[in-house]
């Protein structure tokens, strides 16, 4: 069984049922990883993801295989060993085509604040009353823990795998 690993506040999200996504860099070494914008996403089939090199047509990459299986697989959790995850799909995209109703499924927490929603609440902030970043978009406040993860990947727009999962125990 392959296993997967989350930082203490998305960990937090997956347990209580507010993570059901997450994105996963592309390995850095990659020829994709090394110019994003140059290649596109064809298609994801058993043997991996296919992109095609936009400067020379129709010349394909090796496949990428999913380094968390096929759709089906189940996952365990690193820091938390008991807690199984099925993945219920997978795809392939560059992080900054997030939206807002899929950042909001990577687990940031919502809070009413004079009257509007604010989104965040998983990284630090010195500065602030209650300790934490908030944003007035899901998107901004996934980027923002994005970038505490990989931090050049989200200017560069890199290549994400999107796990879709659902716990199991």
């Amino acid at each position: 069984m392959d296993s997967i690993s989350f930082n203490p506040a998305m960990l937090a999200a997956v347990l209580a049922g507010h993570k059901t996504v997450t994105r996963r860099r592309l390995s850095p070494l990659l020829p994709v990883q090394q110019e994003p914008g140059r290649y596109c996403f064809r298609r994801l089939t058993g043997s991996g993801a296919w992109f095609e090199d936009r400067q020379e047509p129709g010349q394909m990459l090796p496949p990428v295989p999913c380094p968390f299986g096929p759709a089906g697989a189940v996952l365990r959790v690193q820091e938390a060993p008991d807690c199984l995850l099925r993945v219920v799909g997978i795809r392939v995209e560059q992080v900054g085509s997030i939206t807002e109703a899929q950042a909001r499924l990577e687990g940031v927490r919502a809070r009413r604040q004079r009257g509007r929603v604010q989104w965040g609440g998983v990284a630090p902030d010195a500065q602030a009353v209650d300790g934490l970043q908030w944003h007035d978009s899901a998107v901004g406040a996934f980027q923002e823990l994005f970038e505490s993860i990989y931090p050049a990947a989200w200017a560069r727009n890199e290549w994400v795998w999107v796990l879709e999962f659902e716990r199991l125990s």
